[in-house]
């Protein structure tokens, strides 16, 4: 649990102060009256309750407690007469009264994932879904290629995987040097032979560097029709 106030952060797990970059040395005691204090807040802690907590057991005088709230405003920059942070509920006892933020708790997610061509000389993005890869033509993923024809093969791709069909092109589609004659596999990182024209298919996190694209293997060249 982290909590935000003033130009402090508390970690309550790690057991840690923060001032900016500044980390601020607390005894075990002052550190757990902060706690109490905070969790407790707006209400006023009794004298009683804050000895029960804090020494339980143990028998200790108000001035105990007087120098543990002490030692902590010291920490605090905060001042007993116009408090900022904690407030004395005078013959009874304290209370946190500074403004605090909970940050929002981290939610995990799995990196989404795009689908990218890869070419000699440019990388293609492509989403999920049904993509006619060919020279020209509406919706088709163009590429200008003399080998390519105007409509060659049928990407599909959904669930994490890809799936590429030969549209009956003049020169042939390939997966991994492997002739295409149906619905074909292709894996992550795999090679893609239309015609002459060779393309690596990749799947990478949206946030993808051109440098890990450029990384990549791609051949330049592919089976001769």
């Amino acid at each position: 649990m982290r909590v935000a106030f003033h130009d402090f952060v508390a970690d309550f797990d790690q057991r840690r102060l923060l001032a900016g970059e500044r980390e601020i040395r607390l005894t075990p005691k002052a550190f757990q009256l902060l706690r109490l204090l905070i969790e407790s807040r707006p209400r006023a802690l009794g004298k009683g309750e804050l000895f029960a907590q804090l020494w339980p057991d143990t028998f200790v005088t108000e001035n105990n407690l007087a120098t543990l709230v002490a030692e902590l405003r010291a920490a605090l920059d905060d001042d007993a007469k116009t408090p900022r942070i904690i407030r004395t509920a005078y013959a009874f006892g304290y209370a946190f009264v500074g403004e605090v933020a909970e940050p929002a708790p981290e939610v995990h997610r799995e990196p989404l994932a795009c689908w990218m061509l890869l070419l000699p000389e440019r990388q293609i993005a492509i989403s999920e879904g049904v993509h006619v890869l060919g020279r020209t033509g509406p919706g088709v993923v163009a590429l200008d290629f003399p080998t390519v024809s105007r409509h060659h093969a049928r990407l599909t791709i959904t669930g994490g995987r890809a799936v590429i069909e030969d549209l009956g092109s003049k020169n042939g589609t390939w997966v991994d040097q492997t002739p295409v004659t149906g619905p074909t596999p292709v894996r992550d990182g795999g090679e893609i032979c239309l015609g002459s024209l060779a393309l690596v298919l990749r799947t990478e996190p949206l946030a993808a560097t051109t440098e890990s694209i450029e990384r990549a293997d791609i051949r330049k060249t592919g089976p001769q029709a």
